[in-house]
């Protein structure tokens, strides 16, 4: 069932009526995209592959839907002349924004045709009625964990590049996320890899999470762009569903079933293992120039821990070889282990350059790397 029969919310007549606003391009623009980008692109029902324009109540909201997920977008700024609600042809309206560059959008619609006015065009397009559209309704959520947006923004970009969008383990395709008290957890993992990060929350009234709470990436990739400029998020987790909210915007997800792998057993114990520390922005450079002679058959770099530096490896049969040296802090005995130079470098894709990281090494085993904020990534070796 979708998330409209959880809540109720006041709703207009079930004639559908016309609808004129008139708004300022540059603010209908990006809710719009936003918004379009949840609508359905398979042929589920015909009416999900646009998006649901609402005017009421002194305010005009978006919705799109493809059964799966959902989102709501309050448009700000929006003078309604005609209260009403109406389905805008994504396709068309995407190109309208596109195209025309004027300030101004006159909107009108009723279940027949839309016509959009600027100040220099006139587009009239046909559309469809709105009430076989399911409503997105509103967050009323009494118990949810308030989390700052910009930590929550991390949390999803260290986390989402490693789900396994290929393997039959539906489990290993979403984000576990679980909320205790003040502890926030974001694991993924594809069983080559693993990435862990904690931030912190508020709980209000006693909101927890079970670990069956497994978020799509889709879901996480649209709730990262449309917080980009928020404050906080609220975050609610029921059995089946997750339901977001930041000012404005509230998104609407079903989780992902199954069992999530055991993943604190994965992570293994850095007692007794040489701990490097290193800046991503020497790091990263010199794990792309020693992947440049790779190749599918021969995907591995080898990483020589020696005295005072750190040589990375490769040898590419007919392609040729690389060797690269940094300068690191190291008086161990040698240590030697190979890596996919792809796994390691969307580790140091999402992380600023500047920042320091600690690499844990211990030959033939799980190499670690940790962060000073809570991000923790394990990585097989090659063998």
């Amino acid at each position: 069932m979708l998330h409209e029969c959880r809540h109720q919310e006041k709703e207009p007549p079930s004639e559908s009526k016309p609808m004129k606003i008139i708004c300022e391009r540059e603010k209908f623009v990006h809710p719009f995209q936003l918004t379009a980008g949840v609508a359905a692109t398979r042929d589920v029902k015909p009416v999900l592959q646009n998006v649901k324009i609402k005017a009421f109540d002194g305010k005009v909201t978006l919705m799109a839907t493809d059964s799966e997920l959902g989102i709501r977008i309050d448009v700000p700024d929006v003078q309604i002349e005609q209260e009403g609600e109406a389905i805008i042809p994504t396709r068309r309206m995407k190109m309208i924004l596109q195209e025309c560059s004027d300030k101004t959008l006159n909107i009108e619609a009723d279940a027949i045709q839309m016509i959009v006015k600027t100040e220099r065009s006139r587009f009239q397009l046909a559309t469809q009625s709105a009430e076989e559209f399911p409503e997105i309704a509103p967050f009323e959520e009494a118990s949810y964990h308030q989390i700052p947006a910009n930590t929550f923004r991390e949390l999803i970009r260290r986390t989402v590049f490693a789900t396994d969008t290929e393997s039959t383990r539906y489990a290993l395709g979403g984000v576990l996320l679980e909320m205790t008290g003040e502890i926030v957890s974001g694991v993924a993992t594809d069983g080559r890899r693993l990435a862990f990060q904690t931030i912190r929350g508020e709980s209000v009234n006693d909101h927890v999470t079970e670990n069956s709470a497994i978020l799509p990436p889709k879901s996480l990739q649209l709730l990262e762009r449309a917080i980009a400029d928020q404050e906080s998020i609220k975050v609610n987790i029921s059995s089946h569903n997750a339901l977001f909210c930041a000012e404005n915007i509230v998104v609407f997800t079903r989780l992902i079933e199954g069992r999530f792998p055991r993943w604190r057993t994965i992570i293994p114990d850095t007692q007794g293992r040489c701990c490097i520390a290193i800046q991503v922005g020497t790091l990263y450079p010199a794990v792309r120039q020693a992947a440049i002679v790779t190749s599918e058959k021969q995907p591995g770099v080898i990483f020589h821990f020696s005295e005072g530096k750190l040589t990375l490896k490769a040898q590419g049969a007919e392609i040729g070889e690389s060797l690269v040296e940094i300068p690191i802090a190291f008086d161990y005995q040698d240590i030697q282990i190979k890596l996919d130079p792809g796994f390691v470098s969307d580790f140091l894709r999402v992380l600023q350059p500047e920042s320091s990281i600690q690499l844990f090494v211990l030959e033939d085993n799980p190499f670690v790397c940790c962060t000073e904020d809570g991000f923790t990534y394990v990585l097989m070796p090659i063998t």
